[in-house]
């Protein structure tokens, strides 16, 4: 029996970005069942004419490929295998992404970042990267600013302040590269000094928009540009919205500042909701056609309004109760209801509340990491745990520090 080893894997998911589009779910479930490496060999062989499609499926009945299923297993090999030639007389990608300082990051490396899991069957395969940011470091706490690509100044404005603010608590601006919205948040972002990550509808080799060549340079130096399709491919329109869903899935909260009726950030959301994670808009004016799509995210429940960034991390407060959880939304209020002490939080100097949203329920962090996200010196972090620590919001730990449930203080 062979042995794969990790750089075998690496090699082989390589190929298989080239091969498929990005989130195919047959090709995930072949992979899943057989692994990158016989999945490669098996649409290899179908390529060459070594064996046919119909053939090979038939070997699968024990990988979890149920036999209802194996003609449509079978026509996504042939339809793979057209592209098996491609993958081999394309050279190495991983050679390609090495000389352009890039690398290829798979869930089996400490890079990769877990909550695109949650994607399931349509998680991607591995993560083409460019830029000095850890993926898995980045994309702890991170938002997802997007909008139009023709804003207006109001929305740029809203982007802009936005991202800055996020940036300044030491959580990560995620977003698509685009012009308008994106571009506004990726700019503030890298103007506060702070990590921002832009997930690309082509290869990470090819900057596009081009007119944007020199953000994505500044991207690279601070955060990471990122892709799942091979290096060379170019954006297409159905590339853009899968795309999309790797934003939606790398963010905490996903906040569309402005989008028109039919706006791509809108698919954005979709993937979001789908993903029971939090979305958030902004505001429009009832005149203008650039907020139908955030306002009709709102008017329908879909999205929480949102005018800072105030309300944004709000939505990403660890100790906040579930929406449906009647038991605890209860109690809270009863306790509100008996006791008339103030909120302690309602004390706190900015550095003191920035320090507080650093911090998480069930993680404890160190001092360095929590001034590194609050983007406050090691001094102040420590000044401000101190007070948090005597308000009883946080609490010292033998492995670092973490914020008291509302139930404990």
């Amino acid at each position: 029996m062979t042995v794969n080893t990790h750089e075998d894997v690496r090699a082989a998911i390589a190929s298989l970005l080239r091969i498929g589009e990005p989130g195919d779910g047959l090709l995930k479930r072949l992979v899943d069942g057989i692994g990158p490496v016989a999945a490669l060999a098996i649409i290899m062989a179908v390529g060459r004419g070594e064996t046919t499609a119909h053939d090979a499926v038939q070997g699968l009945a024990t990988t979890g490929t149920e036999a209802a299923e194996h003609g449509q297993m079978a026509e996504a090999i042939d339809r793979w295998a057209v592209r098996a030639g491609e993958a081999e007389t394309q050279g190495n990608d991983l050679d390609t992404i090495a000389r352009i300082g890039g690398r290829l990051v798979i869930p089996e490396d400490e890079e990769w970042p877990r909550m695109l899991d949650d994607l399931g069957p349509a998680a991607p395969l591995g993560l083409w990267v460019r830029g000095e940011a850890s993926l898995s470091t980045v994309l702890n706490r991170a938002v997802a600013v997007v909008g139009a690509r023709a804003a207006s100044s109001y929305g740029t404005k809203c982007a802009s302040d936005l991202a800055w603010d996020l940036a300044a608590r030491g959580i990560t601006v995620v977003s698509g590269g685009a012009f308008g919205i994106d571009a506004a948040a990726h700019r503030a972002a890298i103007a506060r000094e702070a990590p921002t990550v832009a997930f690309m509808a082509g290869g990470v080799d090819r900057f596009y928009p081009a007119a944007n060549a020199e953000l994505f340079d500044q991207i690279l130096t601070i955060g990471a540009i990122v892709s799942e399709t091979a290096p060379g491919m170019t954006p297409m329109r159905h590339r853009f919205l899968l795309r999309n869903r790797l934003i939606a899935a790398s963010s905490q909260v996903s906040v569309i500042v402005e989008a028109g009726w039919r706006s791509g950030a809108l698919n954005t959301a979709r993937h979001a909701l789908e993903l029971s994670r939090q979305v958030a808009a902004f505001p429009g004016s009832v005149y203008s056609a650039s907020s139908t799509g955030t306002h009709k995210l709102v008017r329908e429940h879909e999205a929480e309004l949102v005018t800072c960034s105030d309300d944004v991390i709000a939505l990403m407060d660890d100790d906040a109760p579930a929406l449906f959880d009647a038991a605890a939304a209860g109690a809270a209020s009863e306790s509100e209801n008996r006791s008339s002490t103030p909120d302690p939080r309602e004390v706190l100097d900015e550095r003191e509340k920035i320090c507080l949203n650093a911090l998480t329920v069930s993680k404890p962090l160190d001092v360095g990491t929590i001034a590194s996200r609050a983007g406050l010196t090691i001094a102040d972090a420590l000044n401000s745990l101190t007070t948090l620590d005597l308000a009883g919001l946080a609490e010292r730990r033998d492995t670092g520090w973490v914020k008291l449930h509302k139930s404990r203080r």
